[in-house]
């Protein structure tokens, strides 16, 4: 059975793209699993949130030069939400191993965070070595948390154990737990901090960063909303003060587009916290990220 038996269609593709999944480049995928959120849920609402504010954009990226109206992107539509979270994480993985295995490049929406354990499984599968940057207020290096080691406050430890400690980056992070800030600090695991990127920049930041992708494995990047200021981004599941502006943002993402960049996930997006204004930025940050991706390939 094709995967693409496992989605339903939505009801206004992303970008309005009518692209086949045989003619296009990129692969957009909603994964609406909103099952371990502990404090505002609602993320199962944001993949059809992000389609609707993508009909909104202006069709020029001017950062990339770039007209939106030819990004190769196939809407797959939204994956059917199991609510046994080891067969939710593996179908995800065997969705993203074959789409990888067709050369396809991945936007996946959530959904919460704990979807990006699913992905990395189909990209090692599918990939080899793989790098991951994760941009996060949080950690989520619990070994577990209200009896669950597979959710959202976990979810970077257990990449950790699944890729080793000098594969996965942390950026943004500006809150944890003591268990969590002991982990990052045995392992060694890359931390750069919201106030390490306010303070030194994101010339810095991306200097950092630079070590860390040097042997030019594929890139995944992870990117939970809640790494923005919620002045920006209200509507996450855990907001967190003191966060990263859009400007700061989106130029650590145009950056990160000259890596082996191979797939995006962008979670932790709940809707109904605002009104609109943080699925519109979601949406923006994805096209220049997809823009970016093709000026680096010209």
């Amino acid at each position: 059975m094709s995967f693409r038996e496992l989605f339903t269609r939505p009801s206004s593709a992303f970008l309005m793209s009518e692209r086949s999944y045989d003619e296009a480049d990129w692969l957009f995928l909603g994964i609406p699993l909103d099952m371990t959120s502990t404090f505002r849920p609602g993320s199962r609402f944001g993949p059809e949130a992000v389609r609707k504010a993508s009909l909104a954009l202006e069709v020029i990226s001017l950062p990339a030069r770039h007209d939106t109206r030819s990004i190769s992107l196939h809407d797959a539509g939204d994956i059917h939400i199991t609510y046994d979270m080891p067969e939710m994480l593996k179908r995800i993985g065997l969705i993203v191993s074959e789409a990888m295995r067709d050369g396809k490049r991945l936007v996946a929406v959530g959904g919460e965070h704990t979807i990006t354990l699913g992905i990395a499984s189909g990209l090692r599968t599918a990939l080899g070595d793989l790098k991951v940057i994760c941009f996060d207020a949080h950690l989520d290096m619990r070994d577990e948390f209200l009896g669950q080691r597979l959710c959202h406050a976990t979810v970077c430890r257990r990449l950790v154990e699944e890729l080793g400690p000098e594969n996965v980056s942390l950026v943004g992070v500006r809150a944890c737990s003591p268990e969590g800030l002991d982990f990052v600090r045995e392992k060694g695991v890359q931390v750069i901090t919201a106030r390490d990127i306010r303070e030194k920049g994101v010339s810095w930041a991306l200097s950092s960063l630079k070590p860390f992708l040097t042997g030019g494995e594929p890139l995944h990047i992870s990117l939970d909303l809640d790494v923005l200021d919620p002045a920006f981004a209200p509507a996450v599941q855990t907001p967190e003060p003191f966060g990263l502006t859009p400007w700061e943002l989106l130029n650590l993402l145009l950056e990160l587009a000259g890596a082996p960049l191979r797939s995006l996930d962008l979670v932790e997006l709940a809707p109904r916290y605002d009104h609109g204004q943080t699925a519109l930025l979601a949406a923006r940050l994805i096209v220049e990220l997809i823009c970016a991706v093709g000026k680096h390939q010209a």
